[in-house]
């Protein structure tokens, strides 16, 4: 069944195709934006995951030493220990071809995002369901939700345009969009954190190892620059999280030849203000 629809999600991106992990080969990849010495990553630890085939989207779970890891070739929401990899819990997702789980601390429940066929966000309560239609379609990858407020945030690259957005999206489904430049490729990972008072959002893309900063202020994102981890052997960048336990961010990649989890520490250093830049918001 997994290859079924897989098969179908190449029939109906005529324009290219679209791998396991998401990717899609029409998406072109450009060159890295100004700013990118404004952020220092510092890679603290890393670890695998032995029982999972993939490691896409991630989320943590405050007051614990859980990381949750989509694994979509299984077709499971894989929770792990930290630094360990060791495995704790597992939840079936509803279907296939996942990319991403997200938390929701008010109601206690994950919700899931499709990249290949189907177009809702699902809901996990002890049961699944559908919450809404995804506004971001099957082109949404990273989630992370924003506790205060209650918001989901979603990456999404459309590849008929090669536009990028950032979702911000309420749990009826109303939604802001955001279009963002300053991203080179097809972006996959999402996490939100405090930051300067309001709240930061760092993306990542799946063939860039650079991770790209906004600040958000309550109703515009501000690009606040990128930074390196600086692997030496380096293939795919899939998601991203933050551990406010810790103040460090989880993030899944893959090398040459395995699939890592790294434990990462975030400095900044002080950018020039002609090196920002606002975002377009949409409604």
């Amino acid at each position: 069944m997994r290859y079924l629809i897989f098969l179908l999600a190449l029939a109906v991106t005529a324009l290219g195709w679209v791998d396991e992990y998401g990717r899609y080969s029409s998406i072109p990849d450009g060159t890295l934006p100004a700013g990118g010495d404004a952020i220092t990553l510092n890679v603290i630890d890393t670890f695998q995951v032995p029982s999972a085939g993939q490691m896409l989207g991630l989320d943590t779970q405050d007051g614990s030493n859980v990381l949750v890891v989509m694994d979509s070739e299984a077709n499971l929401i894989r929770a792990v220990e930290m630094g360990t990899g060791d495995p704790v819990w597992t939840i079936p997702t509803p279907d296939y071809a996942y990319f991403n789980c997200c938390y929701n601390w008010t109601s206690s429940g994950w919700y899931a995002n499709c990249c290949f066929i189907n177009t809702n966000m699902y809901y996990y309560d002890g049961t699944w369901g559908i919450a809404f239609s995804n506004p971001a379609e099957t082109y949404g990858r990273g989630m992370d939700f924003q506790n205060d407020g209650n918001y989901i945030w979603e990456t999404c690259s459309e590849w008929i345009t090669s536009t990028h957005r950032i979702y911000r999206i309420d749990e009826t489904g109303g939604f802001i969009e955001y279009t963002i430049t300053e991203v080179p490729g097809q972006m996959s990972g999402l996490a939100v954190f405090p930051y300067n008072s309001n709240l930061g959002i760092f993306v990542a893309c799946y063939n860039f190892q650079e991770w790209f900063l906004y600040e958000f202020d309550g109703s515009s994102l501000t690009y606040r620059g990128s930074g390196n981890p600086g692997l030496s052997d380096f293939t795919s960048s899939y998601g991203l999280t933050y551990h406010s336990d810790t103040n460090t961010f989880f993030w899944s990649y893959e090398n040459s030849t395995e699939q890592w989890i790294a434990e990462v520490e975030f400095t900044e250093s002080t950018l020039e203000q002609s090196t920002w830049g606002n975002v377009k918001v949409q409604f």
